[in-house]
């Protein structure tokens, strides 16, 4: 037992003396633990390899199921962000975006099961990314993005619970720990300058980071640091925004209806197709090819100072702001075969070629709109946070821990703009089919239902602008027509904005009480508050009469369309692509079969339509009334658990148990919807006309009470062999969006006759709760060295969307803000989906962790070693098909099965290197229900693995160069479409990333 306290002692001063950032070089550094322990002052940590060794004895010594990445493991790693610094800790598979690690997944669990705090306190971070990577962060999931790893020293990650630990994270908690002050003795500079280089945008982008640290004799210290980092990302590759069901059989309340709503994509008979031969056919809704150039700024900047006006107390004050400012162009050419049926646009089939899986794999269609689109994205994420803490041992049994905080989480997206150049008429050609060349296809009238693969991830396509069907065409020629710009006329300009922002304080105070050398005693207190407030505008309003309350016509960004000639024509609009300053192929694998490529690519020119456009009235984005919500939420919390230590069988038993109890209230306010207008854009109808905004604001209350027991315990087995059981009750809380009582609806008109209702789940929906047990055994085999195995169980209540078909009367549909004018609400069939709390779900998992380093083996092998993880986890839910009505066992979302991670390094003397490999197998996104008039149901992504590289060479003791490479195999980023039959959603990549480096110290 003496031994393991003594081990416990070193881990926690050597915990506490590693670097708090990236860039820190220092090999010695002094450690001053909680308990001002006099006797350990220096320890010795070296390298990676060092860091891994600290890790594993925390690791070790702890009750429950910890993970611990320190910050020499931290810096010395290829790491954009802090989610990719997080992606080879066992258990942990991260999501990406514009090639960054953006969110976390915990055990295979989604991203919204973790809970993270920073330097102890709850934080949320709202990101921005691209529509098919889920647009702006509206849940609890939290967007490590914003944060540059080099601000961190350390972070832990529980994957059990205890009575002590905040509420929330069913999959586990993450802390992330700034560097302070008392880390370090006198005083510390240290910094770190880069070049980043992306291979796809072929530009150089700078990073740096710097910190100085002063220390009083440990009486009073200050500790400064800042980083920065500039970075450009190109993404590209081709995407289709889902496929629609050809389903011309559809008929209103048929029982044979492969949809539940009218279809609103529909290939026209002609020739030898017909509606009866094209029955069931799956159509790409847009195909194109994409770009996405992404440049982020990120800045992120830390404080700390650290006072000890007697020997007993400690106080702490902690500042953390992060900036991340990213400007997105995005490209778009596409055919538009989407929702033809509304529009009265006639697609007429040509040529058709399917598979197995009556999936369209290539065809020639006449009548196609085709549409060339430049976007811009522009948004600030900012991220503020200010805690004061205070440990204040008051006699030698009681110690009395204190944390009050506040901190801000502001998205800020000033601007969504899209302008596109729409050709008509035109006849075009694709080919997911490697053995199909589209150029040839698009002259050919087919004879018959041709039978073919799906083998090209990405597509290749023929476009004739503006051309009917029925010429030959050579690569050349079409290359030509699309690049005449009097082919082309402006058919879209279209304006967005969104602000998010969140506010969220917290008040701790904990006791720990020292019953005797076996047992403590803790409780305490927490009581925190989250607010978080969500604004839209958009230009997809339609022109309103206010008398009558009804709105006709398209909606406004597409008014453009009825502009005369000589101010939407193509030539006053169109360049190239490589006069954009573009380039399209330098990741992507471009089919050769293509005539669409980056010489034969026509863009708008964004400045000149905005300036054309931007002081229109159809320009102006005005406020989506039914996504507008506020949300605050106040939960208080106590807890009391009893920490023992003591002997069973001549062997250590140490544990905790204890529970935490919860009060928890929540308020969602939305817009009053009696005092908007049909348009659901125009306020100050009827009683709304007294308020000086046009509209007043609904509000609904809710509480609840939850009482979350924990048993965790450690039994030393042998003097190698650590076996662990935990067993508690965890809760989540649902996304923040799903507890606003807001409403979206699609009414019915003379042009589209669809009446669907989703209506926000509100305060009352009840938390995800599980259940669940672990247990773990850990073979410390030799020094630095693990083999261990968990085996996790947990029972989760779902949350999942209902749907049922109503007919409302007048009165319902006034409460809700609806006038159908002069349409009789007894003849619409409402669609309404509801955010509802179902059942548990039971979940099994297996974790293996393997660590070692190859000292057994000869010069110069004996200076590899290896770290490896493996995850598997069974995670299934009931989930009922919309359109059919039948319920399947399907893997839960954002679940990935398997996963694991491997890190083969080396160390010697003055050199080290390292490899790391990351694998996350394929998961579902999200089931959609909302698609009944197209048949899409779920989307997902497949396999994913990446290779890094990270390099080190040690000029003296206080400089060092660095080299690193990210993505080294430039693994692409591929989402599907259905469960049932995965066709292509989106195929991107994003190329290799290269940093060269030097870091230093003094």
């Amino acid at each position: 037992m003496k031994t393991i306290v003594n081990y416990h002692k070193l881990a926690t001063a050597v915990m506490l003396a590693l670097a708090p950032t990236s860039w820190v070089m220092a090999q010695d550094q002094v450690a001053e633990s909680k308990n001002a322990q006099d006797d350990i002052e220096v320890i010795q940590v070296s390298g990676f390899r060092g860091s891994l060794n600290v890790a594993l004895m925390s690791k070790r010594e702890a009750v429950g199921s910890k993970e611990t990445i320190l910050a020499e493991d931290l810096g010395k790693f290829p790491d954009l962000n802090v989610a990719d610094s997080l992606a080879r800790v066992p258990g942990i598979a991260i999501e990406q975006d514009a090639g960054e690690g953006r969110q976390i997944s915990l055990r295979g669990l989604g991203s919204t099961f973790v809970k993270t705090t920073i330097n102890g306190m709850e934080s949320a971070s709202a990101g921005a990314a691209t529509d098919a990577a889920g647009g702006s962060n509206k849940s609890r999931a939290f967007d490590f993005n914003v944060f540059a790893s080099e601000l961190f020293t350390q972070i832990d990650i529980n994957k059990t619970v205890s009575a002590e630990l905040e509420d929330g994270g069913i999959s586990g908690n993450v802390n992330l720990q700034t560097a302070r002050p008392f880390q370090y003795q006198d005083t510390k500079f240290a910094y770190n300058l880069n070049g980043r280089y992306n291979d796809v945008a072929d530009e150089v982008t700078p990073r740096a980071s710097l910190m100085f640290s002063k220390n009083w004799d440990n009486r009073f210290g200050v500790l400064l640091s800042a980083a920065y980092s500039e970075g450009l990302v190109q993404s590209e590759g081709g995407t289709t925004g889902r496929w629609s069901l050809n389903h011309p059989a559809w008929a209103k309340d048929d029982p044979n209806n492969k949809l539940t709503a009218k279809p609103v994509t529909q290939l026209s008979p002609n020739g030898v197709y017909t509606n009866e031969n094209m029955e069931g056919i799956w159509i790409p809704r847009i195909p194109r090819y994409s770009i996405f150039n992404k440049q982020q700024d990120r800045l992120g900047v830390t404080a700390a100072f650290q006072f000890r006006p007697v020997d007993d107390l400690l106080l702490n004050v902690d500042i953390l702001h992060a900036k991340l400012d990213s400007t997105m162009d995005e490209f778009q050419y596409s055919a538009l075969l989407r929702n033809n049926v509304s529009s009265k646009t006639n697609v007429y089939a040509q040529n058709l070629v399917v598979d197995s899986n009556n999936t369209l794999v290539a065809a020639t269609l006449s009548g196609v709109p085709l549409r060339s689109e430049a976007r811009q994205d522009v948004s600030s994420s900012d991220f503020t946070q200010l805690t004061f803490s205070a440990d204040w041992q008051l006699s030698d049994a009681l110690n009395i821990s204190f944390l009050a905080g506040v901190g801000k989480s502001d998205l800020d997206i000033p601007y969504q703009r899209t302008f596109a150049l729409d050709s008509f008429d035109s006849t075009f050609a694709y080919s997911f089919d490697s053995s199909i060349d589209p150029v040839a296809l698009i002259s050919q009238q087919g004879s018959d239902l041709s039978a073919g693969r799906l083998n090209l991830d990405i597509p290749s396509f023929a476009f004739a602008p503006g051309q009917a069907f029925g010429a030959d065409y050579s690569k050349a020629e079409l290359q030509q027509l699309m690049l005449n710009p009097d082919l082309y006329s402006l058919g879209l300009v279209r304006n967005r904005n969104q602000q998010i922002n969140s506010k969220n304080t917290n008040l701790t105070l904990d006791f720990a009480y020292d019953i005797n050398d076996s047992l403590v005693l803790k409780w305490g207190l927490n009581h925190r508050v989250f607010s978080t407030a969500n604004v839209q505008r958009d230009t997809s309003w339609k022109a309103l009469n206010m008398d009558t309350n009804k709105t006709s016509g398209p909606a406004s960004e597409e008014w453009v369309q009825a502009l005369d000639e000589s101010r939407t024509a193509g030539a006053l609009y169109a360049l190239t692509l490589a006069q954009a300053g573009q380039y399209f192929g330098n990741a992507a694998n471009v089919p050769g079969s293509s005539a669409l490529s980056s010489a034969s690519w026509l863009t708008p020119d964004y400045q000149k339509v905005l300036a054309a456009f931007s002081d229109e009235t159809f320009f102006t984005a005005k406020e989506r009334f039914n996504s507008t919500y506020d949300i605050e939420e106040k939960v208080t919390g106590v807890y009391l658990q009893l920490d023992f230590r003591t002997e069973l069988f001549d062997r250590e038993l140490r544990g905790n148990i204890g529970g935490r109890y919860l009060d928890n209230s929540n308020t969602s306010g939305i817009i009053n919807l009696d005092h908007v207008y049909a348009d659901g854009y125009t306020a100050g109808r009827g009683e709304g006309a007294n308020f000086a905004s046009g509209y007043g604001w609904r509000y609904t209350n809710s509480s609840g009470k939850d009482f979350l027991p924990s048993l965790n315990l450690a039994y030393d087995l042998t003097d190698d062999i650590v076996g662990r059981f935990s067993m508690a009750k965890a809760i989540t809380r649902p996304a923040l969006s799903d507890l606003a009582s807001a409403i979206k609806v699609n009414q019915p008109d003379s042009n589209d006759p669809t009446a669907t209702m989703q209506l926000g789940a509100g305060p009352t929906l009840r938390p995800y709760e599980s259940d669940q047990v672990d247990v773990a055994l850990e073979w410390y085999f030799d020094e630095e060295s693990l083999l261990a195995i968990s085996v996790f169980y947990k029972d989760i209540t779902g949350l999942s969307k209902g749907s049922s078909q109503e007919v409302l009367s007048a009165a319902q549909l006034a409460q809700l803000g609806i006038d159908l004018g002069d349409i009789d609400p007894a003849t619409v069939t409402w669609d309404v989906t509801q955010l509802l709390n179902t059942p548990a779900e039971s979940v099994l998992g297996i974790e293996f962790i393997y660590q070692q380093p190859f000292n057994f083996l000869p010069e110069p092998f004996n200076r590899f070693g290896v770290q490896t993880n493996y995850t598997w986890i069974d995670y299934e839910r009931d989930i009922e098909d919309p359109l059919t009505g039948q319920v399947s066992s399907l893997l839960a979302e954002e679940t990935s099965q398997t996963s694991y991670n491997a890190t083969l390094y080396f160390e010697h003397d003055n050199f080290s290197a390292r490899f790391s490999y990351n694998f996350r197998e394929g998961y579902i996104k999200e089931y959609l229900n909302k698609y009944k008039d197209e048949g899409a149901f779920g989307r997902g992504y497949d396999d994913k693995a990446q290779l890094n590289f990270s390099s080190r060479y040690k000029i003296s003791d206080t400089l060092s160069v660095s080299f690193e490479a990210i993505n080294l195999t430039n693994a692409a980023s591929t989402q599907w479409s259905d469960v049932y039959s995965p066709r292509p959603y989106e195929y991107l990549l994003t190329g290799r990333q290269f940093l060269l480096g030097v870091r230093g110290t003094f």
